[in-house]
């Protein structure tokens, strides 16, 4: 690795963010010895593989997945269970079906990186990119620190920003905790009563990182109160459901609801169901019509996340512990305001799901946990903000991520789609829904490099 000061004038492929996605990237762009690119991977952190996801320092933090589903090599499955075996985390065997700490992930993403044939060809830059500018034959990328990068490629590898709480409903300076800065929610006092807006992931985490010492109570507020259910024991593989090619969103869960029923009243987990699925999701959302996507976007997205994002069952069981101790009460309620009183305590009003009358209560803490921005940050000093203004880029499909061709190209505000500008991941989300999972990274990962690596003539042809 490098740093800033040995930084290339000139690189054949730049990727803009160094977690999981812009790892995967790197690592399909490294693995063949017979390819020549020279790759830059340019990120604030100290390393890559971490990014919002995966540089948590909390051991309670675990991922949401099996370990036996998370191998970064596409062609080797068993790939991150035998790094987690030869590192004395236990039997491969068992690891297989085991829920590990993120931060394992991210180690691994790092040291596989490091093994690549062509690690050598790497610059890792500790830096951020403020704007892409479009010159002779190239794209220039200004870095914060003053540096300018030429690149014939870019891939943007930004990841998920946290959603801010509305300006709206700020009464006053009201301090805020964001559930993913961990040491700030760690450092909450162990007797403070808090309240965590969001009951999805983020708050998940947010509960974990409190459990084992915090002693005040814990208050959930979010629209439907719904919690992320837990993954059961892993089933056998079989057929999605039949029924999800409708053409109404309607008669596609009603295929969904029959289809789990017959497998409660089979004796199986309705988690495998929705295992089934998984290999379709991107298909369920792409063949809806452009109503009935937004008819799931107001009326059926939480009901569909809390089943098909899952969470490891002993983190459920945290959860579930927490509430029946009556420290943790999670209401389905709409945040109306936040105000600071004297004190420091702050008030928050709620208007209670089903109920005429709002509800007001105090607490010491407030956590944001109301997940990611599915939107273009339109700030001008930001880099989206940047490339939006200058009509590079403009929203996706429903306002979510960016507008992106089939083969991950970006497309500009005239509907061209841009030959060396990429995207991968969560920015996606209106072209695919579906599109954070790390089975999901990869496959981008693996279409962009393959694209990136053709002759510069047959590279973007059609």
């Amino acid at each position: 690795m490098s740093d800033d000061r040995d930084t290339p004038a000139a690189v054949d492929v730049a990727i803009v963010g160094g977690g999981a996605a812009g790892v995967l990237v790197a690592l399909q762009l490294l693995a063949d010895p017979a390819l020549s690119l020279r790759v830059a991977l340019i990120d604030p952190a100290a390393e890559p593989g971490g990014g919002a996801a995966y540089a948590t320092a909390q051991a309670t933090h675990l991922l949401n997945v099996p370990a036996g589903r998370m191998s970064a090599l596409q062609d080797d499955p068993g790939h991150f269970v035998r790094y987690l075996a030869a590192r004395g985390y236990g039997d491969a065997e068992l690891l297989a079906t085991a829920f590990v700490p993120r931060q394992a992930y991210g180690r691994y993403l790092l040291d596989t990186l490091r093994a690549q044939p062509r690690f050598g060809a790497l610059r890792v830059l500790r830096d951020r990119v403020d704007g892409i500018d479009v010159v002779p034959g190239s794209q220039r990328l200004r870095l914060a620190s003053g540096i300018r990068l030429d690149a014939r490629y870019v891939v943007l590898a930004v990841g998920n920003r946290p959603r801010p709480l509305p300006a709206s409903i700020m009464q006053g300076a009201v301090p805020v905790v964001e559930a993913w800065d961990d040491g700030a929610v760690a450092g909450i006092p162990e007797d403070a009563d808090v309240c965590i807006v969001g009951s999805g992931l983020s708050m998940v985490d947010a509960v974990l990182c409190l459990a084992e010492r915090h002693r005040g109570r814990l208050r959930v507020v979010s629209r439907h109160g719904l919690l992320p259910r837990p993954h059961a024991a892993a089933g056998p593989v079989g057929a999605p459901p039949t029924g999800l090619d409708a053409p109404s969103l309607r008669a596609r869960f009603r295929a969904l609801r029959a289809a789990t029923q017959a497998a409660t009243a089979a004796g199986e987990p309705w988690q495998w169901v929705f295992d089934r699925l998984r290999p379709r999701g991107q298909q369920l959302w792409t063949s809806l019509p452009h109503a009935e996507q937004r008819r799931f976007l107001r009326h059926a997205v939480r009901y569909w996340d809390v089943h098909r994002h899952r969470i490891a069952p002993v983190a459920a069981a945290t959860l579930a512990s927490l509430q029946a101790s009556g420290r943790l009460r999670v209401q389905a309620a709409r945040l109306q305001a936040l105000a600071l009183r004297d004190g420091g305590r702050i008030q928050v009003a709620v208007q209670p799901r089903h109920a005429d009358a709002p509800e007001q209560f105090t607490v010491d803490r407030v956590i944001n946990a109301t997940g990611i921005d599915t939107t273009i940050d339109p700030r001008p000093d930001c880099l989206l903000g940047q490339l939006q203004a200058n009509g590079r880029i403009v929203a996706g499909p429903h306002g979510l991520g960016l507008a992106v061709a089939a083969d991950g190209r970006v497309v500009d505000a005239a509907g061209r789609a841009d030959s060396a500008l990429f995207v991968i991941g969560a920015l996606r989300m209106g072209q695919l829904w579906e599109t954070t999972a790390i089975h999901e990274l990869r496959e981008q990962a693996r279409e962009i490099a393959a694209a990136i690596a053709l002759p510069r003539g047959e590279a973007h042809r059609g």
